[in-house]
């Protein structure tokens, strides 16, 4: 679908979903799919039927309605990314520019990750306090 074409009534544009939404399921997906696979069939200047025996068109019409779900996904997906690449710049700003030293350890006391501050307050690199015992 094009960014000019309009999606059918009831049928909502997952590029207008909010981000804070839950990933649609399959069927979801399948059923949308389908109403603007028939939409545009609606919309095709000539009638399929007259043209093509019912296995071919209903053939044209899967790979159709898979096409349309293969978009919707893929808007999905980059929505969900858009969302990741803001997350963690909200993750970089309060971890590793926090006034207050913090760091991560691992369940056997090994330092995963020290933000700035630690690493400043220790005067060493945050890369020579990884994997290092946080009791040294």
């Amino acid at each position: 679908m094009t960014n000019k074409e309009a999606p059918p009534d009831g049928v909502v544009d997952p590029s207008m979903a909010s981000s804070g939404s839950q990933p649609d399921s399959k069927q979801d997906i399948r059923q949308r799919a389908e109403a603007i696979a028939r939409e545009k069939a609606a919309q095709a200047p000539e009638n399929l039927q007259a043209l093509v025996p019912e296995g071919p068109e209903r053939t044209l019409h899967e790979l159709q309605v898979h096409q349309i779900e293969l978009e919707m996904q893929n808007e999905e997906l980059r929505r969900t990314q858009q969302e990741l690449e803001a997350s963690r710049a909200r993750y970089f700003d309060l971890y590793d520019l926090a006034p207050v030293g913090y760091l991560t350890l691992s369940e056997q006391g090994l330092i995963l990750e020290a933000n700035l501050t630690f690493a400043n307050l220790l005067g060493m690199t945050r890369g020579s306090l990884v994997k290092q015992p946080g009791s040294r």
